[in-house]
């Protein structure tokens, strides 16, 4: 029985496609990505039949990140990037082998916090088309 890995990183946080990719693993301290489940009611009929409702599932890619007040700090680059749906991969852990992919869309993340402090500030980035896949270091 293989050995369970249970830690979150050191992993991997990168968006964007081979020309224009934006590695996140050094400014996040926190990354989640998490499903909604949403479930529509089932409709009852006079006849006594019952049509099930539909179950909906939403994702998103969450987090909290070491503030980077330069040009090329992701707040930056989130913010130059807004709207745009690109593709992510996250690797919870390189020794897990696995690689969660999908795309998202980048909105923007705040500036600021407490003055004379290395500021942490939470992001969101909604998500669709997400896979597990297997991970293989190429280190």
């Amino acid at each position: 029985m293989a050995d369970k890995i249970r830690t979150l990183g050191p992993g991997l946080l990168t968006i964007g496609s081979d020309d224009s990719i934006r590695e996140l693993s050094a400014d996040v301290t926190n990354v989640t990505l998490t499903p909604s489940n949403d479930s529509e009611d089932s409709d009852h009929y006079l006849d006594g039949h019952e049509e099930g409702g539909e179950t909906t599932t939403t994702w998103e890619l969450s987090g909290n990140i070491g503030e980077d007040y330069s040009m090329d700090g992701a707040q930056v680059w989130a913010l130059n990037n807004n709207g745009k749906t690109l593709p992510f991969e996250f690797v919870p852990n390189k020794s897990g082998k696995l690689k969660i992919t999908g795309s998202l869309t980048v909105q923007p993340i705040a500036f600021g916090g407490d003055v004379k402090a290395k500021n942490k500030v939470d992001f969101t980035f909604p998500a669709t088309d997400i896979n597990a896949e297997a991970y293989t270091p190429t280190e």
